[in-house]
């Protein structure tokens, strides 16, 4: 199967300081309609990798092509509508501005004709947005931020989709509906690429899992692959009674 990939990083270094690269040269590609999700231990760069191809964090070298574009120096507001939507782990919703404000300024690049119906379509698909548009981002629980987060993503149809640790913080019920919501929008189309540290709950939606440790991709296989391999297990996953990140002793 060899079909371009939608979203691929070549040898990308990326990091806040030129000298102290964090990503180091990271060889990276997704297929469209995968879901794909990037595991390792506390300060393997993961975050930073996806910040770096959002345009939030610096590219020192290599590049970042999305559907066969160069997007490596778009600007991170001109990257979504290249295609390209990123939710960061926090300050993704406006909180003192209402359900329905943060979703009228998502859908502020549409024509104004469009902007009503797509509001209406974001609502029929994430209907506990719907049932108080007024009420204001910041009284939200952790899961329906996360929700308003992805909702507000989603305004311009991006094909791509990427979120830093969607499940940061909730509680794991409303993690199980996060990640159902993931799956359904994947169902739909939307190539997903996640930063996760709840690797079970990831592992249970994702095509292929990519593990990295000091800023360089170590494995990649899909998770049945991965989940057998008691040395990755042990190492990175957190089976075998070690914790995630621990090196196996």
């Amino acid at each position: 199967r060899m079909t371009s990939p939608v979203l691929a990083t070549f040898s990308l270094f990326a990091g806040y300081e030129a000298d102290l690269p964090i990503v180091r040269g990271v060889d990276f590609a997704v297929q469209k309609g995968e879901l794909v999700i990037l595991l390792g231990p506390n300060g393997a760069g993961k975050s930073t990798f996806v910040k770096a191809i959002a345009g939030m964090v610096p590219v020192h070298s290599g590049r970042v092509h999305l559907a066969g574009r160069d997007i490596t120096d778009v600007a991170p507001h001109r990257k979504l509508a290249e295609g390209l939507a990123f939710v960061p782990q926090t300050e993704n919703v406006f909180a003192s501005m209402s359900i329905l404000e943060n979703l009228q300024i998502a859908v502020a690049l549409l024509p104004k004709s469009a902007r009503a119906a797509k509001i209406d379509a974001l609502f029929s698909r994430f209907p506990d947005l719907a049932v108080r548009p007024t009420r204001l981002a910041g009284a939200l629980s952790g899961g329906q931020r996360q929700m308003l987060a992805v909702a507000r993503a989603l305004a311009l149809d991006p094909p791509v989709l990427i979120l830093d640790e969607p499940s940061a913080g909730l509680s794991p019920k409303i993690v199980a509906d996060v990640f159902a919501m993931l799956k359904r929008i994947n169902g739909d189309g939307v190539t997903i690429v996640l930063v996760e540290q709840n690797v079970k709950a990831a592992m249970a939606i994702a095509d292929r899992a990519v593990i990295l440790a000091e800023g360089r991709i170590r494995h990649e296989g899909t998770p049945s692959e991965l989940a057998d391999d008691p040395l990755i297990g042990q190492i990175y996953l957190g089976t075998a009674r070690h914790t995630f990140g621990e090196v196996a002793r």
